[in-house]
């Protein structure tokens, strides 16, 4: 019985962290910034890695890596994201690093969302397509630097 009565406050807490995460991954109405395309690789054991490359549209094209560690997750996946970009007053705002959460579950194919701000604070809300067996709801950190 008490086996019973903890598990169920263990998956109370799970949902109400997962409807807690969607809510704060949905961009603004208001108009971005800027915008974002992103494809890398992560793969993670309850700690997570990913890197890859991506484009700032932002008064032209920018191109920028992306880098970075989590915690919360399992699997491997590729992720194609795009986004919008708030707060991005300056071009040298961009780069920094960015912290956030992101939710998502792949199954062969999925989605994910997440929310990124920065020490500058620019944000990114991104959505993405995956491929692979992942899931993913947790912290994470990338370093993001332009690269022209």
């Amino acid at each position: 019985m008490k086996t019973n009565f903890i598990n169920s406050v263990f998956a109370s807490i799970t949902l109400l962290l997962i409807a807690g995460c969607a809510s704060m991954t949905q961009a603004p109405s208001t108009p971005p910034s800027a915008t974002v395309s992103i494809h890398e690789w992560s793969a993670a054991y309850y700690g997570s890695a990913a890197g890859g490359k991506g484009t700032l549209y932002y008064h032209g094209r920018h191109h920028f890596s992306i880098s970075g560690l989590g915690a919360g997750g399992m699997g491997a996946q590729k992720i194609s994201a795009t986004g919008k970009v708030y707060n991005l007053n300056r071009l040298s705002d961009f780069s920094g690093t960015y912290h956030g959460i992101s939710q998502g579950l792949t199954l062969i194919e999925g989605k994910m969302h997440a929310k990124l701000t920065n020490q500058n604070g620019v944000t990114m809300y991104l959505a993405a397509e995956t491929e692979g067996l992942a899931s993913s709801m947790g912290a994470q950190a990338f370093e993001v630097n332009l690269t022209d």
